[in-house]
């Protein structure tokens, strides 16, 4: 299809690799890749109400088979990503090492800028060893010129916000210091925004009666989107 361009809110539905075939290349500012994640397993649960089941299945015949749709989707999100854009993709502890050195084929070892990691909470007695607590998302540029917005959390309640708002210079053997004016009173440097944003993301898990759930069983809440989408890029 030619000269197709993505409308606002646009969706197109079906095949992944066939979707973003009809893109043009250097078009899109995002991709946020939620792949199955080689499980080996079937995955169903009912919306709230159980008038609907939705499932999935997440087997496979092989590990290559599973990693030739990973590669189809990573080369298409290049083609189709602008110059300055992004890509995010979300895995876990099945096959996230083969899928780090896929991402790092396609887009560059020097295009990887972080592994975001998800945690959460969750309880559970049913598995031998330790309990899986979180979820990696692999952030790769296409180029080094890609868009980045600093975002900030807040300070945790033991900061000393009044430490934080004095600013610092070097003494003459190079360490920081907390500047003073002529008559020795501590400066005050610019208001900060919070906390940088880090690459641990503390969000809580999707419980099935979450007012946001759809019934889908691996359905990710919109805080995690969020962080990908608004908080970090554009």
């Amino acid at each position: 299809m030619k000269g197709h361009h993505m409308k606002v809110d646009q969706i197109i539905h079906g095949d992944a690799v066939a979707g973003m075939k009809i893109l043009p290349a250097n078009s899109v500012d995002l991709v946020y890749f939620d792949p199955p994640f080689f499980s080996q397993k079937s995955h169903t649960l009912s919306n709230k109400g159980a008038e609907k089941v939705f499932s999935f299945d997440d087997c496979w015949d092989s590990l290559d088979s599973y990693l030739d749709l990973i590669r189809d989707v990573l080369f298409e999100s290049k083609r189709v990503l602008r110059d300055t854009g992004s890509v995010f993709l979300h895995c876990d502890r099945y096959a996230s090492h083969h899928i780090r050195v896929l991402m790092d084929e396609v887009f560059g070892v020097e295009n990887f800028q972080s592994e975001i990691i998800w945690a959460y909470k969750r309880w559970s007695n049913s598995k031998k060893g330790l309990l899986n607590a979180h979820q990696s998302i692999y952030f790769y540029s296409k180029t080094s010129d890609f868009k980045f917005n600093r975002a900030f959390t807040s300070y945790s309640a033991t900061t000393n916000v009044d430490q934080i708002l004095q600013a610092r210079e070097r003494d003459k053997n190079g360490k920081a210091v907390y500047k003073r004016d002529s008559d020795g009173n501590v400066v005050l440097g610019k208001e900060k925004k919070g906390v940088p944003l880090s690459d641990v993301w503390e969000i809580p898990y999707l419980n099935p009666k979450a007012n946001e759930r759809v019934g889908y069983p691996t359905q990710k809440p919109v805080n995690l989107l969020k962080g990908t989408s608004k908080n970090s890029v554009f």
